[in-house]
């Protein structure tokens, strides 16, 4: 029984001593038209839903408008598929509203 507990003592402090898995860190800046449309789905809802926060804080306001996200959503992508090279940010400033 005292060896277990023993053991077991030592494997958490064995574990507990690891480093921890490393954040991802990822610029949204640098994200072109290109990748966000090779992305999945649920990655580029993810990146919408980001950017439609910042822009929204950006501007002081605290409400989301669905309809309004939405519309600017398929004129970005539409965008997007003309001017893959270009960044996400810079499409959004030039097309959404």
């Amino acid at each position: 029984m005292r060896c277990n507990i023993l053991f077991v003592a030592l494997t958490l402090t064995v574990l507990s001593s690891l480093p921890a898995a490393a954040q991802i860190r990822l610029d949204m800046n640098k994200i072109t038209c290109g990748d966000y449309l090779s992305y999945s789905a649920e990655s580029r809802n993810f990146i919408r839903f980001f950017m439609s926060g910042y822009y929204n804080a950006a501007a002081n306001s605290s409400v989301l408008n669905y309809d309004r996200m939405q519309s600017n959503s398929e004129r970005i992508m539409t965008y997007c598929k003309t001017h893959k090279s270009e960044t996400l940010p810079t499409a959004i400033q030039k097309v959404a509203n």
